[in-house]
């Protein structure tokens, strides 16, 4: 406990490095010798509305920063009255960015602009008063101190010898002087009336910019739960556009698949599906899924229309892919049934045929870990060079059938 009240606890005495204050709590010593909002003695800063226009840029000491507070109380409030007046502005234009958070509150920004502008004009007034019984005040304080000196300079000569007196006239000014003393003193009083007026004045409206500012935050924060609203929705939206996609995706696939183990695959628009594969834009693309049955094995076949491997650049490549199902568990694995591949004739006169047999070792026939398993098929199932001896190709389509034999499933 020692350990921590010397070396950790927020709220023990510690000594400021800077005045040498021992009393300052060590949870408030970083902002005690805060160079802008610090009252540290020994740590000199800027005015600290230095950041939104007053002009005095330079570093003060202590003293001199609140001195220069006092003097510019009515210009700093006016600067944090054009800063609340630019917030609300920026307030409005975001608002009007985002018109469901109008639609909610239509009453958000009702006489905002005239009430500051209500504000800052009679803060503005109330300045130039100020300055002006200021300036008032300091021509009286000379214009007194400059008669004091003038009846001190009598009470002298009236000192003096009696040969000396001037008889009969020295009273005269000291009458008048006084009554003009007494007369200066009453208008300074009234000017310090006037100046304490002044003050409850300035009071007051740093008061309602106060309220505003709280306002102008309560409205802000309005705002940023608005916009995380409208976040949560968007995201809300985007799962729903996923989950439509998925189900439009399985809507098509449920349109070309088949559950006796064979398909019947179409491959529209040749010539530009064979053109992507040659420049490599797209060398491979995969058929519709389809099913051994109801509850077998899930399958599909990729093809290369440039070939791949041995076959690339002279030959079609035509590869079986074994897919995970979701009834994988009750299905024997690893994956035996013979694969045929059919390139049709649309004469009906010659079809290329090619078969095989997969191999019990290989890691394309096992039970599926990922999405798809390594494609195995006939890397130059048939020449580039015999399209054209044939009806395999016609209005820009061919026609590709795939069978597994499921005579002993």
């Amino acid at each position: 406990m020692k350990v921590h009240h010397e070396n950790e606890c927020p709220g023990h005495p510690a000594v400021c490095d800077k005045c040498r204050r021992d009393d300052i709590p060590r949870g408030r010593l970083r902002d005690h010798q805060n160079p802008i909002l610090g009252d540290c003695e020994g740590v000199e800063g800027p005015c600290p509305f230095s950041q939104i226009g007053c002009s005095k840029k330079e570093v003060l000491s202590q003293r001199e920063k609140k001195k220069h507070l006092e003097q510019e109380n009515a210009h700093h409030t006016n600067l944090i009255l054009h800063l609340a007046l630019r917030l609300s502005k920026e307030l409005e234009a975001f608002l009007k960015r985002e018109p469901t958070v109008m639609s909610r509150s239509p009453q958000l920004l009702t006489n905002y602009d005239s009430v500051i502008q209500d504000i800052l004009t009679q803060m503005q007034m109330g300045a130039e008063e100020t300055r002006n019984q200021q300036s008032k005040l300091r021509e009286h304080s000379g214009r007194i101190t400059s008669l004091e000196r003038q009846m001190a300079s009598v009470n002298v000569s009236g000192a003096a010898p009696s040969d000396q007196r001037v008889p009969n006239e020295g009273g005269l000014p000291n009458t008048e002087n006084t009554m003009r003393t007494t007369h200066l003193e009453n208008r300074t009083a009234d000017h310090e009336v006037l100046l304490v007026e002044n003050n409850r004045t300035i009071e007051d409206a740093r008061r309602d910019v106060g309220n505003v500012k709280r306002q102008l935050d309560t409205n802000q924060e309005s705002a940023r739960r608005q916009e995380r609203r409208v976040e949560s929705i968007e995201h809300t939206l985007a799962l729903r556009n996923v989950t439509l996609a998925d189900l439009e995706e399985f809507v098509r696939q449920q349109e070309f698949s088949s559950n006796d183990g064979q398909l019947l695959w179409k491959i529209s628009d040749y010539a530009r599906k064979r053109n992507d594969a040659v420049t490599g834009q797209q060398v491979s693309f995969y058929s519709p899924c389809f099913y051994t049955s109801r509850y077998g094995y899930k399958m599909c076949a990729r093809l290369y229309l440039n070939g791949d491997g041995v076959g690339r650049g002279t030959h079609i490549s035509v590869f079986f892919v074994v897919m995970r199902g979701q009834y994988d568990a009750l299905l024997r694995w690893p994956f035996r049934q013979k694969v045929t591949f059919m390139l049709l004739d649309q004469d009906n006169v010659e079809h290329v045929i090619d078969a095989f047999r997969p191999d019990p070792s290989s890691s394309s026939f096992q039970r599926p870990r990922r999405e798809t398993n390594i494609a195995s098929g006939c890397p130059m199932f048939c020449s580039l060079a015999e399209l054209n001896n044939h009806a395999y190709m016609r209005d820009d389509a061919m026609f590709l059938k795939i069978i597994v034999d499921t005579s002993d499933l």
